[in-house]
């Protein structure tokens, strides 16, 4: 859903891209910082810090999404990147739920069914993608809505509701994508 806003989000990110590009941080450089704002996310969450933790899981989005925008930008997109990229969401992903599973900020049973949820959208999209479907961005929990509504739900003190609803739709994503690769491959 927030990929089809692509186009809209290119032009607001030039500017700080063309800044971050011209003081010589690569995409990879700064996917590395996110995953390092991802720790930082686990301990904050791990402590009960639900505030805290959901405005870093927001600066973590930023960098997220400024590691491709300074890739485009400055040409260096590599093949190298990508799989860096989707490595560290994974770990990000990991990093997040589990720390607000251990800082019992949510029950064990909700958390790993975000994680499972989490991990099955990139990889349904990844393997269909694989077997020749196209490009596969259906359903709603692509990794920017997860993120926004773990964001938003801890911030305001919601964050076991926030993980039972990006439990209930990450789920509901892959199975929607296993569906449609299958539509496009039989």
């Amino acid at each position: 859903m927030l990929s089809e806003l692509k186009p809209y989000f290119e032009g607001l990110l030039r500017k700080p891209a063309r800044f971050l590009s011209d003081r010589g941080l690569t995409p990879n450089h700064l996917t590395i910082c996110g995953l390092i704002l991802s720790f930082a996310c686990f301990f904050v969450f791990r402590s009960g810090g639900e505030l805290l933790g959901g405005i870093l899981l927001l600066v973590c989005g930023f960098f997220d999404v400024m590691d491709g925008a300074v890739a485009r930008l400055s040409g260096r997109e590599t093949a190298f990147g990508g799989v860096l990229d989707s490595v560290v969401d994974r770990y990000s992903d990991f990093l997040v739920l589990a720390g607000m599973m251990l800082g019992k900020l949510t029950t064990s049973l909700w958390g790993l069914l975000a994680i499972l949820g989490s991990f099955m959208v990139s990889y349904t999209r990844a393997r269909a993608e694989a077997a020749g479907t196209g490009k596969l961005a259906v359903g709603f929990a692509e990794r920017g809505e997860r993120m926004v509504i773990l964001s938003l739900f801890s911030i305001f003190g919601l964050t076991h509701y926030g993980v039972i609803l990006v439990a209930v739709l990450a789920n509901f994503t892959a199975i929607q994508r296993v569906i449609v690769a299958r539509s496009r491959l039989t």
